[in-house]
């Protein structure tokens, strides 16, 4: 029975992995500038990731009793997730300072602008 539940619980979170990944390439799809596609993709490629994982981590759990290669998977699992939390934000900063340094973005579009100075520069 308890096999049922994990392999139901894991199935929901594949399905909402995919469609927080189907929902960033649609936002990469539609917008028409660095930033706002930027913003479209991070967030939701990251939880949608994470999201996936963690259903696959749950039906290692529940399909096998934790010999070594289960043990090995979800140490792998484990590392993609905790690899992710690391790169991802690291990887959105630097696509957008090179961005807004090669003006890669439509200006009139920002709601506010941090880059500009009290002198306007």
């Amino acid at each position: 029975m308890t096999g049922l539940i994990l392999d139901a619980i894991s199935l929901i979170l594949l399905f909402l992995g995919s469609v927080l990944a189907l929902s960033a390439a649609v936002g990469l799809a539609r917008f028409r500038d660095t930033m706002t596609r930027l913003h479209a993709v991070t967030k939701p490629q990251t939880l949608g990731l994470i999201l996936a994982v963690s259903g696959a981590i749950l039906r290692v759990l529940g399909a096998s009793d934790l010999d070594a290669g289960a043990a090995g998977d979800l140490g792998v699992l484990v590392l993609i997730i905790a690899f992710t939390l690391i790169t991802a934000p690291v990887i959105g900063q630097r696509v957008g300072r090179l961005a807004r340094k090669e003006r890669l973005y439509d200006a009139g579009a920002l709601s506010r602008d941090d880059t500009v100075t009290k002198d306007g520069k």
